[in-house]
């Protein structure tokens, strides 16, 4: 197939800067992560490891959260990726999306960033009592699965995690670091801050 600047073009429609390797991840028209940003990142994932293996790929991620079925098939994606990824969070890693964060080759977080981790994951409560306790056995599952992934990515023990996420733990850049859900703070290039002044 011939690529053509309006092939590459559309794939802006995916959210994804084809010469950059650029992945924007960001809140639907409804607020939050859905099935179609969830279906766009998996695609622009793919495009971009098709056309080379041995570049890296960022993502730059900024949501307040959203569904956890939608945000695990990204987490999965981007975990499964042969390229390097480099995820930034700009502006909110909130629920759903620290645990995207924590998918990444790299994580980065900008300075006014900030994260929260909770125990979000909600039930059904409009079922047969049968089926709501399947549900609630399947959170537990969920929640567990979480534990789990910031401790692989911070070095402390899901204990800690269970504790943090039983209430909203909002946390700014410098403590997602100084915990473990960060490896390092953006720094702009020398001269960046002061330019225009």
């Amino acid at each position: 197939m011939r690529v053509t600047k309006e092939s590459i073009d559309r794939l802006f429609d995916y959210d994804v800067h084809v010469e950059t390797r650029t992945i924007y991840i960001g809140d639907s028209t409804e607020g939050e992560l859905d099935y179609l940003t969830a279906k766009n990142t998996i695609k622009a994932l793919h495009i971009l490891q098709s056309f080379s293996i041995d570049r890296p790929i960022n993502v730059i991620l900024n949501t307040f959260g959203g569904c956890w079925y939608n945000g695990m098939a990204i987490y999965d994606a981007v975990r499964g990726c042969p390229c390097h990824v480099v995820v930034t969070a700009i502006g909110a890693a909130m629920s759903m999306g620290s645990i995207i964060l924590q998918a990444a080759d790299e994580r980065v977080i900008y300075p006014n960033a900030t994260l929260m981790i909770h125990d979000g994951y909600e039930t059904r409560v409009d079922d047969a009592p049968n089926t709501f306790q399947n549900w609630a056995e399947h959170s537990k599952v969920c929640q567990a699965r979480m534990y789990a992934i910031y401790s692989e990515r911070s070095g402390k023990q899901p204990g800690f995690w269970k504790r943090k996420c039983a209430s909203d733990s909002i946390l700014t850049a410098e403590k997602a670091v100084e915990i473990g859900l960060a490896d390092r703070i953006f720094k702009p290039p020398v001269g960046v801050a002061n330019a225009g002044m």
